[in-house]
């Protein structure tokens, strides 16, 4: 009786262990759901927020973008290119804006694009009439970077403040 009780019990073992790794696998699932539709948010609201000319760019800035490394002219270089994006979004419909993310553009167009160690789950391009507005980074919780930079060798990458 032991021999067939023990086998008994490591014949249903796996399937014992693999029902409760996939409640934990929806739950990751769910979760990443939820932070890319956060994400998504946050690009929507920070574009929604910098295309209205009477929100000053330096409230923008704190509000929805991280800096790392404070200075007077990296803040003056972040609110000169929040305002070339500003200007460019004044010619729009806000309405128009498609939002994609990485996974959502063809290979063609992000086989020039070095994700590097950041998670493409996170980047989102922004496009109207098949026109690429701006690209931007999110991470954790803020914008980490709205500037897509050449770094040679026909690669580009996202550069965080």
């Amino acid at each position: 009786m032991k021999p067939h009780l023990l086998y008994l019990i490591l014949s249903i073992s796996p399937l014992i262990s693999f029902a409760q790794a996939k409640p934990n696998q929806a739950k990751m699932e769910h979760m990443e759901s939820k932070s890319c539709k956060e994400n998504l948010s946050l690009v929507k609201n920070f574009i929604h927020d910098l295309a209205n000319e009477e929100n000053a760019l330096d409230v923008i800035l704190s509000q929805y973008v991280t800096v790392n490394d404070p200075s007077d002219e990296m803040y003056d270089y972040l609110e000169v290119s929040l305002q070339e994006i500003r200007i460019n979004l004044m010619t729009k419909k806000l309405e128009n804006i498609q939002y994609k993310t990485y996974s959502q553009l063809p290979r063609k167009e992000v086989r020039d694009i070095d994700p590097e160690d950041m998670d493409v789950n996170n980047m989102y391009f922004l496009y109207h009439k098949d026109r690429l507005v701006t690209s931007i980074y999110v991470e954790e919780g803020k914008i980490a970077s709205f500037t897509l930079v050449s770094k040679g060798e026909e690669m580009a990458h996202f550069v965080t403040y």
